[in-house]
């Protein structure tokens, strides 16, 4: 791995102004440390970070040592932490909980006391969601994070006399409101197997049993979840939409379910349209709780770190306003700085993405329950079998097909 310097001259106005709150710079200036941070890879912390810490940290040196292996699992952890001793590392969460399960990875709370780092700032939900990976502590700061919330055209509401849609709804709620317009709701989850599981997650219904590896969808509760939404799919009044060809922004469709990168359209594109936004439909046993949020990845500090206290401060430095505010809107997602969420320039309420604390996240569902259970639900939908009779079969093909 080659020794970055970081020696490039910025001229950046934005960082001269409105800077406050951030880690002494003096350790990370100092010319003699050098830091190996572990990230997916080279070019991709080039692209996030190299201008940031070319302004902030002028004579930083360090390593990017890439994570692409481990985090594809072509090498088991023992091996990558063998061959490659980091300072600070950014992972997804799962593999996050799973080093630090297996103490890989130094608890930051002790960190976060001495330097009388605030969480205060931090969007609560998110916080709340970091903690949840490491069983109540914080082994890693996310700083950034992705949601989804219910967008609504209040122009057509008003057209059709429909009351608004309203936080913390149900589904059957929001469906029952579908059903009052032609299009009803619009979404760009990737099939309509998706969306039913989306669904059923809300409902407290599991689709996987990872223990057994037996899919637990052949039910009474999920072939009704089914039935509850087979005639809006089948009518169209509830339709899957691609990213790029967004179904509520051409105004077609009263609600739509959107994720951050669909809220940059609105935010681009959606002027002419009067829109407005209320949380996820949520379980009426836990109104307060949504299963729709996702870390990008999170910053954490390897116990075999021989420079803790500056991939601290490096770790609070990516945790900072100065970064929050250099990426606002990026690919990333939104800031887990409360602040920088929406920066005052939407034109709803940003607060629907982040409003509802995290419920405890569930089992990942296997890619390859979707692809099937896709079949079924098109069974359904078309008359050929009964909701409870395509469930029936899909979970015979499956378990035929896992044999």
């Amino acid at each position: 791995m080659r020794v970055r310097t970081t020696y490039i001259l910025i001229i950046c106005l934005f960082f001269i102004t409105g800077c406050t709150g951030q880690p002494s710079p003096s350790e990370l200036n100092d010319s003699e440390l050098t830091l190996n941070i572990g990230y997916f890879s080279e070019k991709q912390f080039e692209n996030r970070y190299s201008s940031l810490l070319s302004i902030e940290y002028p004579k930083l040196n360090y390593n990017v040592i890439p994570t692409s292996d481990l985090i594809t699992e072509r090498i088991s952890v023992q091996e990558w932490t063998a061959e490659n001793a980091v300072d600070l590392i950014y992972l997804p969460p799962a593999y996050l909980q799973s080093l630090a399960n297996n103490g890989f990875l130094q608890e930051l709370d002790p960190y976060i006391q001495k330097t009388s780092f605030s969480l205060d700032t931090f969007v609560p939900s998110v916080v709340e969601l970091m903690k949840q990976y490491g069983d109540g502590k914080l082994y890693g700061l996310a700083p950034t994070f992705y949601s989804r919330a219910l967008v609504y055209n209040s122009h057509l509401f008003d057209q059709y006399d429909v009351p608004y849609p309203k936080d913390q709804m149900t589904w059957e709620e929001i469906i029952d409101l579908a059903r009052q317009f032609p299009k009803g709701l619009t979404h760009s989850y990737p099939s309509n197997a998706h969306f039913l599981i989306n669904v059923g997650q809300t409902e407290n219904l599991q689709a996987y049993n990872e223990d057994t590896k037996q899919i637990t969808l052949d039910s009474s509760s999920w072939a009704n979840l089914l039935e509850l939404t087979l005639e809006p799919l089948r009518t169209g009044n509830i339709a899957l939409h691609d990213l790029n060809d967004n179904l509520f922004l051409t105004g077609e469709y009263a609600m739509g379910i959107i994720t951050y990168e669909e809220l940059i359209q609105l935010e681009q594109q959606g002027s002419e349209l009067e829109w407005k936004l209320v949380t996820m439909p949520t379980h009426p046993s836990e109104p307060d709780s949504s299963h729709h949020y996702v870390l990008d990845g999170m910053w954490a500090i390897p116990a075999s770190s021989t420079e803790s206290d500056a991939a601290w401060e490096l770790i609070r430095f990516f945790m900072s306003d100065q970064t929050a505010k250099w990426s606002y809107r990026s690919v990333y997602g939104f800031s887990s700085l409360t602040a920088y969420t929406s920066m005052g320039q939407s034109t709803s309420d940003i607060e629907a993405f982040y409003k509802l604390r995290p419920a405890y996240r569930t089992s990942p569902v296997p890619s390859t329950i979707y692809e099937l259970l896709n079949e079924a639900i098109e069974q359904a939908i078309t008359g050929n079998a009964t909701a409870e009779q395509a469930l029936a079969e899909y979970a015979q093909d499956y378990a035929s097909d896992s044999w």
